[in-house]
């Protein structure tokens, strides 16, 4: 890449951090091409779309998060692990809201593939240790796992411009339910995995459309 190619991709992904941060997944392309300086043609050259920005300009806080995600699975007591496992992935999203919007996009998304794998596979790892070591319900599978990483996720969206450190006040409720012992029975079965995957897609897809603005572009706009 050219040096003046490269320096407008940089540009673009920081004016995009600074204006995600600020107002969301709401700036479209445009307006972060504005707020960088560049052409709108020069934007879509570096980026088909403003989730492919997006990804970009939080790919560090997404590593960061995945990174201790997968800490979290090594931890040697499982039901420690899984506790430090949601903490990990939570508290990045209460303290840079825009991490849960993108977290809420496509789930089946290039990058968001990637983030499933890799969340998946430290699940599966501590549910595995967290059940030999019989610190979990018998009956706890990984899609009920995700869907509770989920439902913190929501009460980030919901109360954390008021109230930024509610959701810890939900994670013992949560994890209490996991616990061995005195539990009810669940009176139905889990999530697939396609069933999660079906149910984000959904989510992602209605949230886009609510969304004001001008949509995805099929295809990359000519130079400016």
């Amino acid at each position: 890449m050219r040096s003046d190619a490269a320096q407008n991709r940089q540009a673009l992904v920081d004016a995009a951090l600074t204006l995600f941060n600020e107002r969301g997944l709401a700036p479209t392309l445009d307006d972060v091409a504005r707020a960088a300086g560049v052409g709108v043609g020069t934007a879509y050259r570096h980026f088909s779309d403003k989730t492919e920005l997006a990804f970009a300009a939080l790919e560090s806080s997404l590593e960061s998060m995945l990174q201790a995600a997968e800490a979290a699975a090594l931890v040697p007591d499982g039901w420690a692990g899984l506790a430090e496992f949601f903490e990990a992935t939570v508290e990045p999203q209460a303290t840079q809201q825009v991490l849960r919007d993108i977290l809420a996009t496509d789930p089946e998304s290039a990058p968001m593939l990637e983030v499933h794998r890799r969340i998946g596979d430290s699940l599966n790892t501590l549910l595995a240790k967290a059940k030999k070591q019989g610190s979990i319900r018998d009956d706890v599978v990984v899609s009920d796992l995700a869907v509770l990483a989920t439902l913190l996720g929501e009460v980030v969206r919901l109360f954390g411009p008021v109230a930024p450190d509610v959701w810890r006040r939900f994670l013992p409720l949560l994890l209490d339910g996991l616990r061995p012992g005195a539990t009810t029975a669940l009176p139905v079965g889990p999530l697939t995995k396609e069933d999660f995957v079906a149910g984000m897609a959904a989510q992602a897809r209605a949230t886009d459309a609510r969304r004001p603005g001008p949509k995805r572009r099929s295809a990359k706009q000519p130079a400016s």
